[in-house]
């Protein structure tokens, strides 16, 4: 029983290895995957604005009116 004892550690430690690997592979495909999301609303959606934002898959574009106030000139749900 005792020269078995290294082995399932071993085994153990190498799947929480591997499943630890497989999750900072997804953490950051996820984050490229909204940084792209992003850009496309900054750069794509509300290119012809002066300011825009991004949150929970809702592209906001927003222009000034002569008082200096933000407005919604534009939404688009960017999934």
């Amino acid at each position: 029983m005792e020269k078995l004892g290294w082995k399932i550690t071993a085994i153990v430690f190498i799947c929480l290895f591997v499943g630890l690997a497989a999750l900072n592979v997804w953490a950051v495909s996820w984050a490229l995957e909204d940084d792209a999301k992003i850009n496309d609303c900054y750069y794509n959606i509300c290119e012809e604005y002066p300011d825009a934002w991004y949150e929970a898959g809702v592209c906001s574009c927003y222009d000034y009116n002569e008082y200096g106030e933000a407005f919604v000139t534009k939404t688009k749900y960017n999934n």
